[in-house]
């Protein structure tokens, strides 16, 4: 909580919301705000390319090299008139071909080859194991969310009862029918009640703020259930 807020024992009970995200939607948006997903998939990336690249050394390799000149003169050389009107050009244009192949490298290129491979198929599998984890997380706060919005209801039912049943175990004291030893123990009962009702609407609230955590979404929308116990 902020410092500016002093939490009080009499604050009024509050749902915060309702979950507006169906499951699959939810788990989607947690896969995609988890940064490590993307971070293996861009090591499985790295491995695959530095094993095709070690792969690659070790195969033979052609270039081709084209060299293209050309001169331009003007007048005349070694001579006591020169002919500044005489010009002169060549073009000259060469084309060569080069191969290199390391034919025995010990068998160095296949080991790294098989190396990087290796890597990114663990990648792969922690990958695998890290979505199945985040897919996990996400069903389990859900159902608790649901599991909880239910028990909402259930405890605040026994809410009003257990205050029906105190408001007539005191009309049967005052009419001298019952001892105040049932009052007391309606009153206990009552108390239970009321502290199940605030468990579960904490509960609630908990597991909506850690699907918010997990996901990134905010997609709540208000809820009209009451959940004030009126005197």
């Amino acid at each position: 909580l902020p410092h500016t807020v002093t939490p009080l024992i009499g604050s009024p009970k509050r749902i915060m919301g309702l979950w507006d995200t169906s499951l699959e939607e939810s788990i989607i948006a947690a896969f995609s705000l988890r940064e490590e997903l993307d971070n293996i998939l861009l090591d499985i990336s790295i491995n695959n390319s530095n094993a095709n690249t070690t792969l690659a050394s070790s195969q033979p390799s052609l270039s081709i090299v084209n060299t293209l000149s050309s001169t331009f003169a003007k007048g005349e050389i070694n001579t006591a008139s020169p002919d500044l009107d005489n010009n002169s050009s060549t073009i000259s244009n060469s084309i060569g071909l080069n191969a290199t192949w390391n034919v025995f490298d010990g068998g160095r290129a296949k080991s790294l080859y098989e190396y990087n491979k290796n890597k990114a198929e663990e990648a792969k599998s922690n990958f695998a194991v890290k979505r199945a984890n985040i897919r996990k997380e996400v069903e389990e706060t859900f159902f608790k969310l649901e599991s909880s919005y239910l028990n909402i209801s259930s405890t605040y039912s026994e809410v009003l009862s257990a205050r029906e049943s105190l408001r007539l175990a005191k009309l049967r004291y005052k009419a001298g029918i019952s001892t105040q030893r049932e009052v007391v123990n309606n009153q206990r009962d009552l108390t239970d009640s009321e502290v199940r009702y605030v468990i579960s609407i904490t509960n609630y609230n908990r597991y909506l703020a850690e699907l918010q955590r997990r996901t990134g979404l905010d997609t709540i929308k208000p809820c009209n259930l009451s959940t004030r116990n009126d005197d």
